[in-house]
C-alpha cells in the first residue's frame, strides 16, 4: 500500500510538472515536447526504481528484524521456563522443592477455607534410605529416590503434588482426599516399591512410613507440615512400614485459657495388619 501511494504521488507530481512546462512554453516544437516527455518519465521511473529497491531492502531488514525478534522471545521463554524448573523443582528427582509445596499448601488451604473442599498432607520416607547409602553408596540411593519418585508420581493423581522435603522425606498434597483415602494410596505406594530391588543385595526390601493429617481451617503450611511429620515420627518409632495420623486439637477460643497442647500421633493403620 505505501509503495502505491508513493508511485502515486510521484506520477502525479511528473504530470503536474509536465503540465507546468506545456503551460510556460507553449511556442515548443513536437521533438522538444518529445525530449520533454522522456526527460520527465525518466524522472518518474527514476525515483519509482530507487524508492522500490530502499523499500525491498527495508523490508527483508524488517523481516530479518522480525524473525530475530521472534527467536530472541522464543529464547526468552525457555529462559523463563528454566529459570522456573531451577526455583520449583528438585534437580535430582524432578520433584518439587519445599518453598513451592509450601505456596501450594497455602493455595490449597485458601481454596478450603471458601468452600467445602478438603485435602490431606502426607510426609513420607524412604525407610531404607540411610541403609543403602551406607553399604551401596549414595549413587545407589539416589537412584533409589527416582525410582521412589517414578512409582510415587504414578500412583497419584494429576491433581495431586509430591514434593521433596529432605534428603529422603516426601510430602504429598491429596486434594479432595480424606485420612481414609490418603492412608489407601500411601498403602499402594508401599505395596510398589516394595517391588524396587537393590543391586546386590536381593535381601533388602525398601519400604516407606507415612505420616498424614487432614486440614481443618486453623492450621498455617508450617503446621500442616509439622503434623504429618509428627505423625511420620511415631510411625516409625512403632516399627516403619506403617502409616499414622496426627491426632489434631482445635486451639481454644480467644480469651480463654489455653489447654496443654497435645501433639501424639496416632496409628491408623500399617501395611500387612488386619
Amino acid at each position: 500500500m505505501n509503495k502505491i501511494r508513493i508511485h502515486l504521488l510521484i506520477g502525479i507530481n511528473t504530470i503536474l510538472v509536465y503540465g507546468l512546462i506545456l503551460f510556460l512554453l507553449p511556442g515548443g516544437s513536437t521533438e522538444q515536447w518529445v525530449v520533454i516527455g522522456i526527460a520527465m518519465a525518466v524522472m518518474m521511473v527514476a525515483p519509482i526504481l530507487v524508492i522500490n529497491k530502499a523499500l525491498n531492502t527495508l523490508e527483508v531488514r524488517a523481516t530479518e528484524a522480525e524473525s530475530e525478534l521472534e527467536a530472541v522471545r522464543d529464547e526468552l521463554v525457555k529462559v523463563r521456563e528454566n529459570l522456573s524448573a531451577i526455583t520449583t523443582l528438585d534437580e535430582l528427582t524432578g520433584c518439587y522443592n519445599e518453598s513451592h509445596f509450601k505456596e501450594v499448601l497455602l493455595q490449597h488451604s485458601a481454596m478450603s477455607e471458601r468452600g467445602s473442599y478438603e485435602f490431606t498432607v502426607a510426609v513420607l520416607q524412604v525407610d531404607q534410605f540411610n541403609h543403602i547409602v551406607d553399604n551401596h553408596g549414595l549413587a545407589s540411593a539416589n537412584e533409589t529416590l527416582q525410582l521412589f519418585t517414578r512409582i510415587v508420581k504414578a500412583a497419584l493423581r494429576e491433581v495431586d503434588v509430591v514434593s521433596r522435603l529432605g534428603s529422603d522425606i516426601f510430602g504429598l498434597l491429596l486434594s479432595g482426599a480424606s485420612e481414609e483415602d490418603a492412608v489407601m494410596i500411601i498403602h499402594r505406594i508401599s505395596q510398589l516399591i516394595s517391588q524396587i530391588k537393590i543391586k546386590d543385595d536381593d535381601d533388602l526390601h525398601v519400604t516407606a512410613s507415612g505420616g498424614i493429617t487432614c486440614f481443618h481451617g486453623t492450621e498455617s503450611t508450617e503446621d500442616l507440615i509439622a503434623h504429618a511429620s509428627k505423625a511420620l515420627e511415631f510411625a516409625v518409632e512403632q516399627g516403619r512400614d506403617r502409616v499414622a495420623g496426627f491426632n489434631y486439637k482445635a486451639p481454644e477460643p480467644e480469651g480463654e485459657v489455653p489447654a496443654e497442647a497435645e501433639s501424639a500421633a496416632e496409628e491408623e493403620s500399617s501395611r500387612g495388619q488386619d
